[in-house]
């Protein structure tokens, strides 16, 4: 297992535009506005995120398709288990989230 940490990289717009917005398929937004985060409170959304990684370990996934590897870091969001998605780039060393869903029990 493995920390992350480094250069951690959120962006707003996955946030904003991604998982708080309804989509036809792999939908997040219901999941989240069942837990209290919606467009007006994001950034708690994004700190919640921050924290799942700063106590959680990595778990290496896969291979990203277009390079790098993808890890999971298993936390909470409210009290609700999820699992959250992090691509690790070696060059430069940078960790970027790119989702999270719920954890299947």
């Amino acid at each position: 297992m493995l920390r992350i940490d480094g250069k951690v990289i959120i962006e707003s717009r996955k946030i904003t535009e991604y998982l708080l917005i309804w989509k036809a398929e792999s939908d997040k937004s219901a999941f989240l506005q069942r837990l209290g985060y919606s467009l007006d409170n994001w950034q708690e959304l994004e700190a919640d995120i921050r924290y799942i990684i700063a106590e959680g370990s990595a778990i290496y996934s896969r291979p990203a398709p277009f390079g790098g590897d993808l890890y999971q870091v298993k936390g909470t969001l409210r009290n609700f288990g999820v699992i959250t998605v992090w691509l690790y780039l070696a060059e430069p060393t940078s960790w970027r989230f790119v989702t999270l869903f719920p954890q299947k029990s």
